[in-house]
């Protein structure tokens, strides 16, 4: 009889610790989207250099990539790269917060910068022109994008 209860107290200890580290790690879609955005926040004002991955400076793709990586998303290194990857989003009204946006300037063919949707038409991105990460305005880059892409669904 006693070593029934040892046995059943065992088993109800296992199903509870595998319970709870199930929850430990059961990421869902706006919990992932929140964390990308304030990851990305806690990175602004930081340096921007050309071909910068971080800690202390960034380019555009170096500080994508360190912000989907630090939310267990692996992606490229560079923004062209980056731009094959997810779910296409055309349309800047479908855009949602954590889809990266893509940009090229009149001089560029193809995509040459990378930032993140905030929402509300704002991006955070590391900014050539700005010298640092900074939050910009989506309709002053309209001209300029091209589509945002939707890793997180």
């Amino acid at each position: 009889m006693m070593l029934k209860k040892i046995y059943l107290l065992i088993i109800l200890m296992l199903i509870t610790n595998i319970s709870l580290h199930a929850k430990k790690y059961n990421h869902n879609k706006s919990y992932t989207r929140f964390h990308i955005e304030s990851i990305a926040k806690s990175k602004l004002g930081k340096k921007y250099k050309w071909g910068g991955n971080g800690p202390y400076r960034y380019d555009c793709s170096g500080f994508t990539k360190e912000v989907f990586r630090r939310n267990g998303i692996k992606i490229p290194r560079n923004s062209w790269n980056q731009a094959k990857m997810g779910m296409k989003v055309s349309r800047l009204a479908y855009l949602r917060k954590g889809d990266l946006v893509f940009f090229n300037s009149k001089h560029h063919k193809r995509v040459n910068h990378v930032g993140i949707y905030l929402g509300k038409g704002k991006f955070i991105h590391a900014s050539r022109f700005h010298h640092r990460i900074v939050i910009s305005k989506l309709r002053e880059y309209k001209k300029y994008f091209k589509w945002g892409c939707r890793l997180t669904s």
